[in-house]
């Protein structure tokens, strides 16, 4: 770590320092750590069918700012829990409100009862459970809630670990060269 510098913002002011022939160096770096909590969410995510581990994506914002989305109207509850079973880590306190007591998410639909039980009856199916179980299976998950799985968040805390190691190993070789 370079002397007195630390957090990702710190290390990325410092690089400037040098240039802004940095910020391609930069947002390389950025990009590769986007790549990387993708891969390590859709490893992490708990598998069904395998459709929310498909449906985590990351996009480009701008040079410096990726994000990494789960497209499946269920991560937010896979990944933070139902009922009073909810865990929300701070970083992720303003994004988990928008899936509070709602039943759906930002311009998504929420699902009916339906739907539920529509989607405890295909899993039931899945693990060859008799479908009658199903409706006794969705009314104690709606009751009793889920435990949080998470996946995203472990995948964004060793990413943000990792950029910073990465962004400090490129202020060091920048100062080794001075």
């Amino acid at each position: 770590m370079a002397k007195g510098v630390t957090g990702i913002s710190q290390t990325i002011k410092e690089l400037r320092k040098f240039g802004y022939q940095f910020e391609k160096q930069i947002g390389l770096e950025i990009e590769a750590i986007a790549f990387q909590v993708e891969g390590d969410a859709k490893q992490k995510a708990p598998k069904n069918f395998g459709k929310l581990a498909q449906s985590i994506s990351h996009q480009k914002v701008n040079d410096l700012m990726y994000k990494v989305t789960v497209n499946e109207s269920y991560g937010a509850y896979l990944e933070f829990g139902t009922g009073h079973k909810v865990k929300v880590p701070p970083e992720f306190k303003e994004l988990a409100e928008q899936f509070r007591g709602t039943g759906r998410g930002p311009q998504k639909k929420g699902g009916s009862f339906q739907d539920g039980l529509d989607s405890v009856t295909e899993w039931c199916k899945a693990k060859g459970i008799p479908i009658v179980m199903a409706k006794w299976i969705f009314l104690k998950i709606l009751g009793a809630g889920i435990n949080p799985q998470p996946f995203l968040y472990p995948s964004y805390i060793k990413g943000k670990k990792d950029l910073e190691t990465n962004l400090q190993k490129l202020l060091k070789s920048v100062n080794k060269k001075i």
